[in-house]
């Protein structure tokens, strides 16, 4: 069992690390899958690093959402040809 708990803490450093360090640039490390369910003492522990992994989710949906809109309205900009006026109508 303390291997269980080893493994578990282990795991959720990691994860806690990974949430922490969202902006920078992590090694690519893989983790070891511990066996067996979350101990009954870390289960606290793990519902709070699974709620800011899915706030984290939340929030990348949300940018990428904002960041497809930017790239299709940078799609409707006419080409510009030379000596035509282009007006960008930024209202509509």
């Amino acid at each position: 069992m303390a291997d269980n708990l080893t493994a578990w803490l282990t795991v959720l450093d990691q994860f806690e690390r990974a949430l922490d360090a969202a902006d920078e640039q992590l090694d690519d490390q893989s983790f070891e899958a511990p066996s067996g369910p979350v101990p009954e003492e870390l289960r606290e522990r793990a519902e709070a690093v699974l709620a800011r992994q899915q706030l984290m989710i939340g929030g990348l949906v949300a940018s990428r959402a904002h960041v497809a809109r930017e790239i299709a309205a940078l799609r409707r900009v006419p080409t510009s040809h030379t000596g035509v006026p282009a007006y960008l109508d930024v209202e509509g």
